[in-house]
């Protein structure tokens, strides 16, 4: 995605309809890469950030998962240097989460919302911080479910009071950990 100009504040994203269940699988993994557009305002870490919308729709019923992003420096890399493949696809900008955490952001924005006096709704962003990994935020707004992702989003936003480019590169969205437990069936005469 090659962003020109992105206003302050702003956000924008490409997207894909499709259908996914992920309920049988335990991670979510996609690689990021960020880098400056040369002739254009330089960038420091966290000025972009990097968004994942999973859900049944792009507006109303959606998880987020956003990663500010750390920026490549300008330079020549090898793929055969392990140093020069973490400069190019920086560790901090990967997507590398469990699909409970989602979950577990939902309950915790319900629970919240049963609370006396609580401000919390159902159709506001409701966010909290990835206890893995401090600096990444997870969303949740209406009722996404992992078993019907109709919408998958990636998007760049700007965290700055400033206009800003940048080149970002995404590669290999992954479901990860695949759950091989089977079930349980009984059956029962009275």
């Amino acid at each position: 995605m090659s962003i020109h100009d992105l206003d302050a504040e702003d956000a924008r994203a490409i997207y894909k309809n499709t259908y996914y269940d992920m309920r049988r699988y335990k991670r979510l993994q996609l690689f990021t890469h960020a880098e400056e557009i040369i002739d254009k305002e330089s960038l420091a870490k966290g000025d972009l950030s990097i968004f994942l919308r999973l859900g049944s729709d792009y507006k109303n019923n959606y998880y987020e998962y956003e990663i500010p992003l750390t920026i490549t420096p300008a330079g020549s890399y090898s793929t055969n240097n392990t140093n020069d493949r973490y400069a190019v696809w920086p560790t901090e900008n990967m997507f590398d989460f469990p699909l409970e955490l989602l979950k577990d952001v939902k309950l915790n924005r319900n629970k919240e919302k049963r609370k006396a006096g609580s401000t919390v709704s159902y159709t506001e962003r409701y966010d909290e911080y990835d206890p893995e990994k401090p600096n990444n935020r997870v969303w949740v707004i209406g009722n996404p479910s992992l078993s019907e992702i109709n919408v998958i989003m990636v998007g760049v936003r700007n965290n700055t009071r400033m206009t800003k480019s940048a080149e970002i590169w995404i590669n290999e969205l992954r479901l990860t950990a695949f759950d091989e437990e089977g079930g349980w069936a009984a059956t029962g005469n009275l």
